[in-house]
């Protein structure tokens, strides 16, 4: 499904008010300016911030996650709570900057955390942050700790971790199930091998610079670069100076080591028993200018959870912060309710 996107003017809208409806009134969302200067800082761990509360979740041993929480605007919330798992050399903060604030306005319960040696996460002397299997391990100590199976929605590398989560791995040992899975620009199944091939063959120029910015992290310095790999050539130059900043911070350590992924993917088939009731609930997308998981990636995903993929137009790999991410918020959340059959009244 090709979802068409109208151009974006030189200047996105930043500062201008969203709103949405509680029980018949207008509520105003927070501004894009507002919400940047009440944004949780490290130093303010564990404190309250206009709904906005970070804390850590505790691993089995002893290594702490960051969490970042936002309440639903609703008490208490109908819908299943949603678990934001990010990828490589991102943190939580890619979560809060738009979407938390978003989804937590139309009645979600909304949590993103930053993975092992992620984000501000304890990082110790870690040179990889880990494997799939200790990272699928870390995913499952984190849903443990919900009152409910919440939906878990993961972009990039971040969506390969969900699908090895969701797979028939013989020895992930027992999982806690999940509500559903929201996969955006995820790395698929097997991998990003086919990928690579894909964009090679077009591009073989193309190709070097995407590895090279990958291998070299040059996004951290060269803005350019930043924007090729994760971003549209529209978005306003502060923001992309700003998440260049953002991203250079949680650059130090690699989610995986790539070069040993290809000894375990493919994954398995998926594991439906997962799911709460048995009843697969799935969201898949991406956008069709990614350089990163290109629609070919998209749809292997979808295909692994026997869905139709939606693909955005004029969209980039950071499809949560990129020029047109209301348009991928309101996709989702149209998901939910009907995957979830919930209203408000």
């Amino acid at each position: 499904m090709l979802r068409s996107l109208p151009a974006a003017s030189p200047t996105p809208r930043r500062g201008g008010i969203l709103f949405s409806s509680v029980k018949g009134r207008p509520q105003m969302l927070l501004t894009q300016s507002a919400w940047r200067r009440v944004r949780v800082r490290a130093e303010n761990k564990g404190t309250d911030t206009e709904g906005l509360q970070a804390s850590w979740h505790t691993l089995p041993d002893g290594m702490r996650l960051e969490k970042i929480e936002m309440s639903s605007s609703f008490s208490p919330s109908s819908y299943p709570p949603l678990l934001f798992v990010h990828g490589s050399y991102h943190g939580a903060w890619c979560w809060t900057e738009l979407f938390g604030p978003y989804f937590s306005n139309l009645g979600y319960d909304v949590v993103a955390i930053s993975m092992r040696g992620q984000g501000n996460s304890d990082k110790g002397d870690l040179k990889v942050a880990g494997t799939l299997q200790s990272h699928v391990d870390d995913l499952a100590s984190v849903i443990a700790s919900f009152d409910r199976p919440p939906v878990v929605v993961a972009h990039s590398f971040g969506g390969l971790l969900l699908e090895a989560y969701c797979s028939l791995q013989q020895n992930m040992g027992n999982r806690p199930k999940i509500a559903g899975a929201c996969l955006v620009a995820a790395v698929p199944p097997a991998g990003n091998k086919e990928i690579i091939t894909r964009i090679t063959k077009k591009s073989l120029l193309k190709s070097m610079r995407i590895t090279w910015g990958f291998i070299s992290k040059s996004f951290r310095k060269d803005a350019d670069a930043c924007r090729e790999l994760f971003f549209s050539e529209d978005l306003a130059e502060d923001r992309l100076l700003e998440y260049q900043a953002k991203l250079a911070q949680c650059s130090d350590v690699a989610l995986l080591d790539v070069r040993k992924l290809s000894s375990q993917v493919p994954l398995p088939p998926l594991d439906e028993s997962i799911f709460v009731d048995g009843s697969i609930r799935a969201f898949v997308g991406g956008g069709t200018n990614d350089c990163v998981v290109d629609p070919p990636a998209v749809e292997e995903a979808a295909a692994y959870f026997g869905v139709t993929p939606v693909l955005w137009d004029n969209m980039a790999h950071d499809v949560m912060l990129d020029t047109r991410w209301e348009r991928v918020a309101e996709d989702i959340d149209t998901w939910m309710k009907e995957s979830f059959s919930v209203t408000h009244t």
